[in-house]
Formats: structure tokens, C-alpha cells, sequence
């Protein structure tokens, strides 16, 4: 019953605040939960976390496999300009940030919930958009390791 209204209030706060993401995945969440069958319910457990970066990473390279961004100029600009620089360096340290994100993830369950939470406040008070949980979850482990 504590998941129900746990997933029912994540729907509300989603949809609330305009985080449709959250309301969603919410919303699916449950509908597994409920209506799946236990094989599809471990499946999705296995593979989403996996499925929901190829789709980031798709949406990324999206624009130069349409052509609206050429790919002739990035290398170019990359390699030319702070930066570009400065992008290939935080790419670097947020990969292994999320790296970290996803490790407390699964060890801490608990700080998922605020991750969430926390989500659904940045979109609502700061008009935010909820695309890092993991990354935001190695900043967490990481100022977890440092307050030791």
C-alpha cells in the first residue's frame, strides 16, 4: 500500500509541477507493479537504467545524424575554442559522476527518494529540467565521501 501512494503521490508532484517525466515514469512504474507479469517486472529492472541512457544519448546525437548540426564543424570548434574544452572535460568527470550515481543507487536506495524529490523541486521552484539523476547522484556520493 506504501508504494501505491508513494507512486500515486510521484504522479501528482510530476504532474503538479510540470515534470512530466517523473509523472510517467511514475505512472509505469506502477502499471508494472501491478499489472506486469513478474518475468517483464525484472526485466524492466534489469534494462532501464541501461535503456533510458541510450535514449539520452540518442536524443544527443540526434541532431547530427539529421544533419541540422554538421558534423564537419564540431571537431573544428571543439578543438578550437575554451569551451570546447572545457565540455570534453566536464563530460569526462560527469561520466564517472554518474558512474558513482549509479553505484550509491543501488547501495542506498534511500537517497533515491530525495533524488526525486529533489527533481521535482528544481522543476517546480527553478523551472529545472530532470535529466541527471545519476550524475546528481554522484555529486551526492561524492559530498557523502568528503563529510566522512
Amino acid at each position: 500500500m506504501a508504494e501505491r501512494l508513494l507512486f500515486l503521490g510521484l504522479m501528482a508532484g510530476g504532474l503538479a509541477w510540470g515534470n512530466d517525466t517523473v509523472a510517467l515514469a511514475a505512472a509505469l512504474a506502477l502499471l508494472l507493479r501491478e499489472a506486469a507479469p513478474p518475468p517483464l517486472v525484472q526485466l524492466a529492472l534489469r534494462h532501464s537504467v541501461d535503456l533510458g541512457i541510450l535514449f539520452l544519448v540518442l536524443g544527443l546525437l540526434l541532431p547530427v545524424a539529421t544533419g541540422s548540426i554538421p558534423v564537419g564543424q564540431l571537431f573544428g570548434r571543439l578543438l578550437s575554442s575554451r569551451l570546447g574544452w572545457v565540455s570534453l572535460l566536464i563530460g569526462v568527470a560527469s561520466t564517472r559522476l554518474a558512474s558513482d550515481g549509479y553505484r550509491l543507487m543501488k547501495d542506498r536506495p534511500e537517497a533515491l527518494l530525495g533524488l526525486v524529490a529533489g527533481s521535482l523541486a528544481g522543476v517546480a521552484l527553478l523551472r529545472g529540467i530532470p535529466a541527471g539523476p545519476l550524475v546528481a547522484a554522484g555529486l551526492v556520493a561524492w559530498l557523502a565521501r568528503l563529510l566522512r
